[in-house]
């Protein structure tokens, strides 16, 4: 990794656990600066999932090593957390304490803290770091299952953090004024991985391959920023076309679609999904328009472009402001239909193309590197 190299080890508390099925930015960025600086990456996991791993002996999916430097530890949820608010606030506490713990155990040094969740703030007290890094990718405060404080956590947050940086230009617009060192630092890509959806020794999984032609594909969080109703209505108008869903159910027993032609085919690793990305015939970013989505800047717009595949979306600002060269936006439900026709009919060969010029600038070695060097310029 380029840039002035300083010396320090990295406490990543997140919220987001450390896995391969759902590789975002915070795991991203830690994984671009493990090359050069000890990371202890600590997030929360399903009490569910956590009691299922570790009786099929997957005891790796919870606590190990990704690489060299990098040492991630996902921590189950307290049973009933969901419901109780004192667990709740006690779940922060947590982590904090497993993360000095281990940090300690470790013999990590110059210990810079980054945090990706408000909620941290008020359990640092014993907790010795250096600098404070706060690096924020969502609106907290749209989620439905955020605790009420959660806004004024993040306040404090960004009134102590010694840098603030934000995924995106909406999200920056919210959080200006607040710190006089927040940077914006959009979505990255690891465009050569996404490229190989486009080469003729890429394989496509038995799986969707059985699927019938064509296919409009989403792969990422299936959570409450998705418009299922707009997946349902798309299902029902068009028949003759199927749409695949792949990745983790977030605070969902199944996904809330209906319909013969819809097919969700769960998590996939981060590494087979060039290969799914390849039997797309378009690619969808279904989001709601909603306070949480207007602020968000999906990893996945210049993942599918990156694959050479045309992308439809709803009007989301980021996407719209970043990418609606490239892009089919739609406002309403029937446009959304439209465009996908469009793309369908009206196949382009150069969106790989386009996207590499912009994904020069925009894979995550250079966000994270350009990220080290604000902060080492504190």
């Amino acid at each position: 990794m380029g840039g002035t190299n300083q010396n320090f080890d990295i406490v990543c508390l997140s919220h987001l656990k450390w896995e391969l099925t759902l590789f975002q930015r915070p795991q991203q960025i830690m994984r671009q600066l493990s090359k050069d600086h000890k990371v202890l990456y600590i997030a929360f996991c399903s009490t569910k999932d956590f009691v299922k791993g570790i009786l099929k002996g997957n005891k790796k999916d919870y606590m190990g090593k990704y690489n060299d430097n990098l040492y991630y530890i996902n921590i189950p949820f307290l049973p009933f957390t969901k419901y109780i608010n004192y667990f709740q606030h006690l779940m922060p506490r947590i982590a904090a304490f497993v993360a000095k713990k281990m940090a300690k155990k470790l013999n990590f040094k110059d210990v810079y803290l980054w945090l990706y969740y408000p909620g941290y703030v008020d359990y640092l007290k014993n907790f010795r770091y250096k600098k404070l890094i706060y690096d924020c990718m969502d609106l907290f405060s749209g989620f439905q299952m955020s605790s009420g404080n959660v806004q004024d956590q993040e306040n404090r947050l960004l009134q102590r953090a010694d840098i603030v940086f934000t995924g995106g230009k909406s999200l920056q617009k919210s959080k200006e004024g607040i710190n006089p060192r927040t940077y914006c630092f959009p979505s990255g890509v690891e465009y050569d991985h996404f490229y190989k959806a486009t080469l003729d020794e890429t394989t496509i999984p038995e799986d969707i391959n059985k699927v019938k032609r064509p296919i409009l594909g989403y792969f990422g969080a299936v959570d409450e920023r998705i418009d299922y109703n707009l997946i349902n209505y798309l299902c029902e108008k068009r028949p003759d076309w199927s749409v695949v869903f792949l990745g983790p159910l977030i605070f969902y027993q199944f996904v809330p679609v209906d319909q013969p032609n819809f097919h969700f085919l769960g998590k996939k690793n981060y590494s087979e999904l060039p290969n799914y990305l390849k039997a797309f015939d378009v690619c969808l970013m279904p989001f709601v328009i909603s306070e949480l989505t207007l602020h968000i800047s999906p990893t996945k717009t210049p993942e599918y472009l990156a694959g050479g595949k045309p992308v439809v979306s709803t009007a989301i600002p980021d996407v719209i402001e970043d990418y609606s060269d490239v892009v089919k936006i739609a406002n309403d439900y029937d446009v959304f239909i439209e465009k996908v026709e469009e793309c369908l009919n009206n196949k382009s060969d150069d969106l790989h193309i386009k996207i590499k010029n912009k994904a020069e600038t925009k894979s995550w070695e250079n966000v994270s590197n350009e990220m080290r060097k604000l902060i080492n310029g504190i």
